[in-house]
């Protein structure tokens, strides 16, 4: 599904124009347990980005939570503050677990959550993340900017303790855990020019392409409407088979009028 919005208002010196693209595939599993979405809120525009897990049906109720209940918490209440993102977030981890308590075939459920948040009127962005699904900032053709993942993997990589052996996409939290054991990574603000874009993806997308190859992928197809199109295929392909969920929002910055 491919949206343009218009972040602007009359009279606005430097209005900004968001094109939004989104794409979900089941890849090689038997279900589906990714769940994306964004919404503009006046000067406001958010995606939210989750990859569940957690047994049959588990995962797909969990990501499909985190991602409307995180869109209508948004949209109740619009902000960059960090505090108040926080909660929010710990607002959707409560209710996922109040799922998991009322029911037992839900009981191991847990998803990632990934979010950002971008106001026109300021030009300025923030982005929200628990677990392994990612947010990546591109600017004039580089990697800005990227989420580090909640993983074990990253961990130990951080800490000098790398083994051929570790599990790439076992994480040390996300949602669906105790408010105690919940980590959340909310960025500082940081300023959003045109030409700029955005990929916010599960880790069936980016598992298959180093920073540099999806630099040069988005900014030579910005402008391609099947763009998101050609970034899943090749993923596919070199999955050879056993492609988990693929699952990306793209949001390309270009200066309105």
């Amino acid at each position: 599904m491919e949206l343009t919005i218009q972040l602007s208002e009359s009279g606005s010196a430097s209005p900004l124009r968001c094109r939004v693209v989104e794409r979900s595939d089941t890849g090689d599993r038997q279900e589906n347990q990714d769940t994306l979405g964004h919404r503009r809120v006046g000067d406001w525009l958010v995606c939210v980005l989750a990859d569940g897990a957690g047994g049959h049906r588990g995962g797909e109720v969990a990501s499909r939570h985190a991602v409307n209940a995180m869109l209508d918490a948004f949209t109740q209440a619009p902000t960059a503050n960090a505090s108040q993102l926080l909660a929010m977030v710990h607002r959707v981890n409560h209710g996922i677990l109040e799922t998991q308590q009322a029911n037992d075939e839900l009981a191991d459920m847990h998803t990632t959550v990934c979010v950002l948040v971008l106001n026109q009127r300021s030009s300025e962005a923030v982005c929200v993340h628990v677990g392994d699904s990612r947010v990546y900032h591109f600017q004039n053709n580089c990697l800005k900017f990227r989420t580090k993942d909640h993983s074990i993997l990253q961990w130990m990589t951080d800490n000098g303790q790398m083994k051929p052996d570790a599990t790439r996409n076992a994480l040390y939290t996300a949602l669906g855990e105790p408010p105690q054991q919940l980590q959340v990574e909310v960025s500082s603000p940081f300023v959003v020019l045109s030409g700029d874009w955005f990929l916010l993806c599960s880790d069936g997308i980016w598992e298959h392409f180093s920073d540099d190859e999806l630099a040069l992928l988005g900014s030579n197809l910005r402008n391609d409407s099947a763009c998101a199109g050609h970034i899943h295929e090749l993923a596919l392909s070199r999955a050879g088979g056993r492609a988990d969920n693929l699952s990306s929002i793209l949001v390309f910055i270009d200066q309105a009028g």
